[in-house]
């Protein structure tokens, strides 16, 4: 069995208005990701932001993307995690973006702010 690798899910729309200065920010509520620690917890989010170019994030496989790290066997902690989805996203658009994931926990009294700006990758 080959493992997913998120990334393919990833996909992009063209923006209509390319000439209009637009900053999208896609605010994802996050699924648990580890079914040992149910972690994170409800009301944990991950927010996207860059500036439009010619691409734009689309919703709905923006949503399968994300359920792609539900059990991961790689990508285990939230740093990871947030550091690889600004990666794939950045590589995706062809633009610099920040994703912000704010994380509540099951079982700690903390929550965890992690941020990440992401250019592309050449390749």
């Amino acid at each position: 069995m080959t493992a997913v690798i998120p990334a393919e899910h990833l996909k992009t729309i063209a923006n209509a208005r390319p000439d209009l200065p637009t900053i999208v920010e896609h605010v994802l509520h996050l699924p648990e990701l580890c079914p040992a620690t149910r972690n994170p917890a409800p009301g944990s989010t991950l927010t996207l932001r860059y500036a439009a170019g010619g691409r734009l994030l689309e919703l709905f496989s923006l949503d399968t993307y994300i359920d792609a790290f539900v059990a991961h066997p790689v990508v285990r902690d939230m740093e990871m995690f947030v550091q690889t989805v600004a990666v794939d996203a950045a590589n995706a658009l062809g633009v610099e973006v920040t994703a912000s994931a704010d994380v509540s926990f099951r079982g700690l009294r903390q929550g965890q702010r992690v941020t990440v700006a992401a250019r592309p990758e050449m390749g």
